[in-house]
């Protein structure tokens, strides 16, 4: 700045009606012999100050010339207000700067004390960082957050937060370079950033680097999870500060952000530290809770894998049975939840088929055996079905291949094979014949006939669809689905299958017939009409007994228009619909073992097509059925297993049954006359005894159907009504249940209640839980949680969850909350609950 320039400042300052005194601190004495050279306007008068003439100064500005304007210039910085006899005069006054940086603290308002940190980083201060600091909008200087603002502005963080500022930094890393840091270095400011790291985590270093901090902070959020029992070569790095590292670690590994990033330093740092075997000495019911590295989760799901190998099903760790411990280990608040979900399912699955394995017993009678496959047995083929379906999707994990071995041991040799046997004992021909309850081939008169009846004049149309293979355990889990949906009023009942329970057969007796016959190569006629397995024919049979009927492709309907649709069924009072996902993918070479995957599908697109022909078409009552079930089992049977039969008087070979002209003795099969289909039958079909397959040409023997066990013969009827039109659909309200508001302690566990369950109109959400003071500020980690269970009883809805108060000076008598915000927007507040803190050191 040129002297005229200042000249002109000056007299600006001193310009007015009122008398005006400026102080004129010249740091480095730039202007010393400049300065009788400065030219003040009429009335304002120069006087120096030095260190000698303070008295003198004031004496002359409150005695001897109260009138006169002046400008004070004082040729060194000026001094510390305990040792400046004119510091209250200065605070009255105007001030003038000539030095750049001090100029600049009077424009942004920086007070002196803290001038020198100011200039201690002069290279910082150029225009654009200097508008940056300004837009960090600080409420109050200080040192420290003059330094703190330079760092943010260096990282980029538009909020002055040491937390976001430490986000900043760690996701910068990269193989030991890290760009935000060396700007630091070229500012001169880095010390201070890890004096505060010290400060707020602890973390102290004679050579600091981001990894060594994010040793201490993992350590010390894991040894605060595992109740200080942490292996003693990890203790060196652990820091005295826990409450903050816990809640920085859980907010990183829950932010979308920094989850990755996390992931990253964890599984470098537990490399270096050899967790997987480090952990093996701390004791189990201290790991169960922590999730700070993979290996935690590695351990116990070792742990979990060697009881179910050893049949120990009814072991504990921290009083929670095997299923607890799975159900936890899933929960979103655990971070590795996601990656190792699959195998923890393997095992819950595992667990469930092999404890229901253990405990069944056989009914004495066929009613009995039926009534409790359909109200509990069927599980243990959907607790099967479930353990393949999540082994397929992750793989055989390394040490699942003996649980793999086990459940198939069980589940086909003491749960398939005996039960198939002993119900094959009591199926005797004329129990079979005399089945008192709906068999498949009565299914139009006594199902579909009675269900048409049921309907108002105006509103009689029936629409049935008929999944190829879907076997009563897989249509129970559509029933719960189906229960679920507010639109849909749905129950489930059962038929008898015909035997063989195959598809040509089974689809000719789920429609009208008075006599249904078999050929000795399974031709089928009914009522005198060739019934194979093209709709054309199928639709034909049906038109014989109801004229406005239609069939069609499940395929054609669910991809077509709402004005195709309408023309398909206009008129029609009956509609069969054939979806076929389940027995083509298990029947085709190659791709069988696709076929529990085909069951899920086969749930999700039954129920799709409900929803569109009751909003399309103002359809609104169905029938859901299948043609016959199947067996499955992943391995295969050697050929010393299989049932070999005399071919000469066999005239049909499957490998779950024969078609004879007589009867066949022997100890493996069972032979049942088909005459119970029409008097114009004269074949037989024997089946296996057990679940065992017949040796006959072609590929295929995972996935069979056509016997006599109760997996295939077990056909499911659903009954469907839905209510048409859109409804409002809303969101699961979550509260919290914990009736003390008042903390005692840094940590805590709550309870939280899913008001009610998910279903079709009322959807789960993700939300996020938080403390916070009286000004907003957080003071926990972010705890998810996710309320997406569909359990009408209330008590297996509710959630626990644990929280984290960062360390800091609490006072009772202000409030603190807990705050419960969309997981997506956390603008969007659910609830606010106040809370008193009460704990050691509060004042």
């Amino acid at each position: 700045m040129n002297l005229t320039e200042i000249q002109n400042k000056i007299n600006t300052l001193l310009d007015g009606t009122e008398r005006k005194i400026v102080f004129w601190y010249d740091d480095d004495a730039e202007y010393q012999e400049d300065i009788q050279n400065i030219v003040l306007s009429e009335e304002n008068k120069l006087h120096i100050l030095t260190q000698d003439n303070w008295f003198e100064t004031k004496l002359l500005l409150e005695v001897r010339d109260t009138e006169s304007n002046y400008l004070i210039y004082a040729p060194f910085k000026r001094p510390d207000d305990r040792k400046n006899h004119l510091a209250d005069t200065f605070y009255y006054s105007e001030h003038f700067y000539s030095d750049k940086i001090v100029q600049l603290c009077g424009d942004l308002g920086i007070p002196t004390n803290c001038q020198d940190t100011v200039k201690k980083y002069k290279r910082f201060w150029t225009s654009r960082n200097t508008q940056k600091f300004k837009d960090l909008q600080i409420s109050e200087y200080s040192k420290s957050a003059i330094e703190l603002g330079i760092m943010c502005v260096v990282a980029s963080v538009k909020v002055l937060s040491f937390d976001e500022l430490l986000r900043k930094v760690i996701l910068s890393e990269n193989n030991g370079e890290n760009p935000v840091l060396k700007k630091m270095q070229y500012y001169k400011i880095h010390i201070f950033f890890w004096n505060m790291c010290k400060n707020q985590y602890g973390y102290e270093d004679d050579n600091p680097s981001v990894m060594r901090l994010m040793v201490t902070m993992l350590l010390t959020y894991a040894e605060t999870l595992t109740e200080y029992n942490l292996p003693k070569e990890w203790k060196t790095f652990v820091s005295d500060k826990h409450n903050d590292n816990v809640v920085f670690i859980k907010n990183m590994m829950n932010n979308s952000e920094t989850c990755n990033c996390y992931d990253k330093f964890a599984d470098m740092i537990s490399y270096e530290l050899k967790a997987e075997n480090a952990i093996k000495s701390i004791p189990l019911q201290y790991i169960v809770g922590c999730d700070v590295f993979e290996a935690f989760d590695q351990n116990i799901i070792s742990w979990v894998s060697s009881k179910i190998k050893d049949d120990m099903l009814d072991e504990k760790i921290a009083d929670m049975f095997i299923p607890d411990i799975c159900k936890m280990r899933i929960k979103d608040s655990y971070h590795y939840s996601k990656k190792y979900k699959a195998q923890y399912l393997m095992l819950l699955y595992a667990y469930r088929l092999l404890k229901q394995v253990y405990l069944y017993e056989f009914k004495p009678t066929m009613k009995e055996v039926i009534d409790d496959y359909v109200k509990e047995t069927y599980k243990i083929d959907t607790y099967y079905r479930k353990f393949y379906y999540y082994m397929d999707k992750t793989g055989l994990p390394e040490g699942f291949e003996e649980i793999k071995d086990l459940v198939e041991n069980v589940y086909t040799n003491k749960y398939l094979s005996g039960l198939t046997y002993k119900w094959n004992q009591i199926l005797t021909d004329e129990a079979y014949q005399t089945y008192p309850y709906t068999k498949e081939e009565d299914f139009y008169h006594e199902v579909v006939r009675a269900y048409i009846n049921e309907g108002h004049t105006n509103n009689n149309k029936v629409i049935v669809i008929i999944s190829d293979g879907m076997r009563f355990e897989c249509a129970r889990e559509l029933m719960e689905d189906l229960s679920l949906d507010e639109k849909c009023d749905a129950n489930i009942g059962h038929m008898l299958s015909v035997l063989p329970s195959e598809t040509t057969l089974g689809m000719a007796s789920l429609l009208p017939h008075k006599d249904i016959v078999v050929d000795e190569n399974l031709g089928v006629t009914v009522d005198g009409m060739i019934c194979g397995n093209s709709i054309a024919e199928r639709d034909k049979v049906l038109k014989n007994t109801v004229p406005n009927s239609v069939c069609l492709q499940f395929d054609d309907v669910i991809n077509a228009k709402t004005m195709e649709v309408r023309d398909m069924i206009q008129g029609k009072d009956l509609i069969y619909i054939y979806h076929n996902q389940i027995d083509n993918r298990g029947e085709k070479m190659g791709i069988e073992n696709e076929v529990f995957n085909a069951c899920a599908e086969t749930i999700d697109e039954i129920h799709r097509m409900l929803i569109k022909l009751t909003n399309d078409v103002s359809c609104t009552r169905y029938i859901i059925t299948a043609d016959h079930g199947f067996i499955y089992k992943r391995e295969k049977l050697e050929e010393s297993d299989k049932i070999v039969m005399d071919k000469k008087k066999v005239s049909l070979v499957n490998k779950r049954f024969l078609l004879t002209l007589q009867k066949v003795n022997n100890d493996a099969t069972t032979s049942r006359a088909l005459t119970y289909l029409s008097k114009l039958n004269e074949l037989y079909v024997t089946t296996p005894k057990g679940a065992d397959i017949i040796k006959a040409p072609g590929g295929g023997q995972n996935y069979v159907h056509g016997g006599s066990s109760l997996q295939e013969m077990i056909v499911p009827v659903i009954k469907v009504r839905t209510a048409k039109g859109k409804q409002k659909t809303g969101f699961v309200n979550v509260e919290l249940s914990s009736f003390n508001n008042r903390i005692t302690s840094i940590e805590m566990k709550l309870d939280f209640m899913q008001m009610e369950p998910v279903t079709d109109v009322v959807k789960g959400r993700k939300l996020l839980a938080f403390f916070i003071d009286e000004d907003g500020n957080k003071i926990s980690y972010d705890v998810p949680i996710i309320a997406n269970s569909r359990d009408t009883n209330a008590s297996n809805r509710l959630i626990t969850e644990k929280f984290t108060l960062k360390s800091g000076k609490y006072n009772r008598k202000k409030d603190y909350y807990l705050v419960i915000t969309d997981m997506d927007d956390e603008r969007i507040e659910l609830h606010r609950y106040k809370f008193e803190i009460d704990i050691a050191g509060t004042i």
